[in-house]
């Protein structure tokens, strides 16, 4: 990890915010802080106000700052699917990049006539055809620059260094590939779960090949839309035989959700330790987050982890 410095993995939800910070010291990489507040009240990033967002993020940092302070100036940040725009276009891959990114600004626009292209703030993550897709695609992440003020702001406000801004999944998905071997093998199934929304993410040969959010009206929807995606996938061809392996993560995650979804499915999920492969210091061994809770921290480690 050349070029690692001190870093703050920061999560933001509807409820609470939780941090995961890695420091370099003797040497080694050492898991420092593991952590987490809850929000005086919910917030709903795309309708609350600014002002009470941001003083409702500094209220539960102050709270996290008073139990522990932070030895990174570096931070970075994921936030929960509601606030972005993904979907997965065909692209022509003898455009330039800044084509690309003016063509899918238009595909949205389209998509999601009620919001401003110009607005938005767009990555994308190429995905050449292969056996198991027949036309090139990129999966499209769209976020507001509103979100990103936001947070720019409260990161000017406590004297930090901003770094990168992550979608929750994609987050949890960097952690997973640091972390477990097998996520790099094959054909393999990620799955991640924040409040109302529900991400799922298929990877081949450790490279996304498709991801799609869908919002939950209860509970019950989480194994008719995994089965939708395993059995009639819009742009792979696969069925569940071919699954080499399964990771589930998310907020609130219990252990009795995870075994009814490997019942009802039929699928050997995984429930993934972000924290296994990394030194912490011996206080977190008191710690129920670190403990208990590991899965829940998974994108707060991701974006801790990230260098590009």
């Amino acid at each position: 990890m050349t070029g690692f410095e001190n870093h703050a993995g920061f999560t933001i939800s509807s409820s609470k915010l939780q941090v995961v910070e890695i420091v370099h010291k003797d040497n080694q990489f050492v898991l420092e802080n593991v952590d987490e507040a809850f929000l005086n009240e919910s917030i709903n990033l795309e309708q609350d106000k600014e002002t009470k967002i941001s003083a409702l993020l500094q209220g539960a940092f102050d709270e996290i700052l008073v139990r522990n302070t932070l030895k990174s100036i570096t931070a970075s940040f994921s936030l929960s699917p509601d606030v972005f725009k993904i979907v997965q276009l065909p692209y022509d891959n003898t455009l330039l990049h800044q084509d690309l990114i003016e063509e899918f600004r238009w595909e949205l626009s389209i998509m999601f006539p009620d919001i401003n292209p110009a607005d938005q703030v767009i990555q994308y993550i190429e995905i050449e055809k292969n056996r198991l897709i027949d036309k090139n695609t990129s999966i499209v992440i769209s976020l507001s620059r509103k979100y990103i003020q936001i947070i720019k702001d409260f990161c000017d406000k406590n004297k930090l260094k901003l770094k990168f801004i992550d979608n929750i999944h994609l987050a949890s998905e960097r952690a997973l590939s640091a972390m477990n071997p097998l996520s790099e093998k094959g054909l393999v199934l990620s799955v991640y779960l924040s409040g109302k929304h529900l991400s799922i993410l298929f990877s081949f040969q450790g490279k996304p090949a498709s991801m799609k959010v869908y919002y939950l009206q209860n509970a019950g929807d989480i194994i008719k839309f995994i089965s939708a995606e395993l059995d009639s996938n819009q742009y792979l061809n696969i069925n569940r035989r071919m699954l080499e392996s399964a990771f589930i993560s998310g907020e609130e995650l219990s252990v009795s959700m995870i075994n009814t979804l490997r019942e009802k499915l039929d699928i050997p999920f995984i429930h993934f330790n972000p924290f296994v492969k990394i030194k912490p210091n011996p206080k977190l061994f008191e710690n129920r987050y670190y403990s208990e809770k590991f899965n829940a921290f998974s994108p707060s480690v991701g974006v801790a982890l990230r260098l590009a």
